[in-house]
């Protein structure tokens, strides 16, 4: 199968007891930690209460977790889950879909612009920076996992992923008759070498997340911001990057043709672009107050800046 970067990290760190502490928990730990850090951070500039950001943390973890977990379900395997309804509640096992994961963040969106009378952009401008760093740090856990691993190939940086289960297969029927497949080092050169499409998927996050803070830094210098850009800026960067990368992607659900995340990314690029539409048309040009002057200004006004309780 030609030569390749030889991958089998052992995705556990250590026993705690009764605990087990992986590599993939650390990087979820970290997008919480990181992403709630970010999204306080932009809605602090369009002035919404710290208390918002608290109850959304807990709202938003179930949301997530919910909409990855049934989309993963339905939508890649719903032979199986549809005729065991109850392995859909073992998440515990593993199987989930980050487009169901944006499902679920997006249904929590719409539950706080109703409670709370918010604007559905400026909240979920707040949300999306959360969600590049998940699209950063899940993928680099799942790499550690060896999981949604990519396509077989030829290229000099091709991974041989030892722990995903099906290249086992492969690998004897490929070493059969040349050497001994009895013995690891004889399946090893025939192992299949894959794209790393989880590093692949890393990048492209990291990238659009870095976007999204050069424009957020030169906005906020110029005391502006445009309530959607954000969510435009994610939708349609992100999920035009992960069509693309699914032609290097090993199929799931789907065995040719277009793959199950690619339609699955289509209509939140179009959701997008009707962003980057809406804010054309209403081009909102708003001065911003950080919330600190904000509240000093409303006290001297003697003014109720934030109606959101």
């Amino acid at each position: 199968m030609g030569n390749g970067i030889i991958w089998n990290p052992d995705p556990l760190i250590a026993l705690i007891g009764p605990l087990q502490l992986r590599y993939y928990g650390i990087l979820f730990a970290a997008t919480v930690l990181i992403g709630f850090y970010l999204t306080r951070r932009q809605w602090r500039i369009y002035g919404f209460p710290d208390k918002i950001v608290d109850d959304f943390l807990l709202w938003v973890v179930v949301g997530l977790v919910v909409g990855a977990r049934l989309v993963h379900c339905l939508f890649y395997e719903p032979g199986y889950y549809l005729s065991h309804p109850l392995e859909i509640l073992k998440v515990y096992k593993g199987g989930v879909a980050s487009h169901g994961a944006t499902i679920g963040i997006i249904a929590v969106v719409g539950i706080f612009v109703k409670r709370y009378r918010m604007k559905f952009y400026e909240l979920g401008d707040g949300v999306v920076f959360a969600a590049a760093v998940g699209a950063t740090l899940v993928r680099v856990g799942n790499l550690f996992n060896s999981e949604i691993v990519g396509r077989i190939t030829t290229v000099p940086w091709g991974f041989k992923f030892l722990r995903f289960p099906d290249d086992l297969a492969l690998a004897r029927n490929a070493a059969s008759g040349f050497c001994d497949i009895s013995k690891m080092e004889c399946l090893i050169q025939y192992w299949p070498v894959r794209h790393p499409s989880q590093i692949y998927e890393a990048i492209g996050g990291l990238t659009i997340l870095i976007i999204m803070l050069v424009v957020s830094e030169i906005l906020k210098r110029k005391n502006l911001h445009f309530p959607g850009i954000f969510t435009g800026i994610f939708m349609v960067l992100y999920f035009t990057f992960r069509f693309f990368i699914e032609f290097v992607k090993e199929y799931q659900a789907l065995d040719e043709g277009l793959t199950m995340g690619q339609y699955l990314s289509m209509p939140f690029i179009l959701f997008g672009i009707f962003t980057f539409i809406y804010i054309y048309k209403k081009r909102p040009q708003l001065t911003v107050f950080p919330a600190e002057t904000a509240s000093a200004t409303e006290q001297k006004n003697g003014k109720k800046r934030n109606k959101y309780k």
